[in-house]
C-alpha cells in the first residue's frame, strides 16, 4: 500500500498537482493498467476543515482505502544521527514506515535522523533536506524518497541537485527540512555545525 499526505491549510489544500504527478507515478509504476484516481476530485468530495493547518492521509492500492485528516502537530527537531540507509528502498512513498520507526528507535538521544549512502547524504525520516552553501540551496541529487515539496522547489529554481557528501558538510552552512508542511527559508533552518551530531 501507498501513502499521500497532503496539506489542508485554511480550507485549501495545497499542490495537489505534484501530489496528481508522484500518484500517476506510482500507479505507472505499480498498477500499470488501472487509471490513477483524481486527487483533486477526491479532495472536493470530502469535508474539509476551514481554519488551521490538517493533513490529509490516503492509503491506497488501485483505489484509496483510507481517508483521513487529522490536525497538524509539528514535530520539534534540533539534532540529528547519520544512519546509512543500507539496502532500503523507498523509491516510493509506501505507507509501511516500521523502518523508520525502528531506526528512531535505536537513536532516541536525537531528534531524527540523516539518511546517508556511499557517503553521500539523503534524507532524514519525515522530508526530504537542503542545505545552504553561499547563499544556495541544495538538495541531495539521489534523495531516499520522491518528494512532492523537493520536485516544486527543483522547478521554481529555489533549489539546486547536488551530490552532498558527509565528509563535506562542513561545507555547508545550514540544513532546512522540506516537506508539504516545511517551507524552505532560513527561519526554519538550523546550523549544520550544530545540528548534526557526528557520533
Amino acid at each position: 500500500m501507498f501513502l499521500e499526505t497532503i496539506c489542508i491549510q485554511d480550507g485549501k489544500a495545497q499542490h495537489l498537482d505534484f501530489h496528481q504527478l508522484r500518484i500517476d507515478e506510482t500507479f505507472e509504476q505499480f498498477y500499470p493498467e488501472w487509471e490513477s484516481f483524481d486527487v483533486v476530485e477526491l479532495v472536493h468530495s470530502l469535508e474539509i476543515p476551514d481554519h488551521g493547518t490538517h493533513r490529509l492521509r490516503i492509503v491506497y492500492e488501485e483505489d484509496p482505502i483510507q481517508i483521513e485528516i487529522i490536525p497538524y502537530v509539528e514535530k520539534v527537531i534540533k539534532s540529528f544521527h547519520l544512519v546509512d540507509s543500507g539496502e532500503i528502498d523507498y523509491g516510493f512513498k509506501w505507507s509501511d514506515r516500521e523502518f523508520f520507526t525502528q531506526i528512531l528507535g535505536l537513536h532516541s538521544d536525537v531528534d531524527e535522523v540523516i539518511f546517508t549512502k556511499d557517503g553521500k547524504i539523503q534524507d532524514c525520516s519525515i522530508a526530504n533536506l537542503a542545505f545552504l552553501k553561499e547563499g544556495i540551496w541544495y538538495t541531495p541529487e539521489d534523495p531516499l524518497h520522491w518528494g512532492t515539496t523537493r520536485a516544486r522547489l527543483i522547478v521554481e529554481e529555489k533549489i539546486e541537485e547536488a551530490d552532498i557528501f558527509v565528509e563535506e558538510l562542513d561545507q555547508y552552512e545550514r540544513i532546512c527540512l522540506i516537506n508539504v508542511f516545511r517551507p524552505l527559508d532560513l527561519a526554519h533552518s538550523l546550523l549544520v555545525a550544530e545540528a548534526i551530531l557526528y557520533i
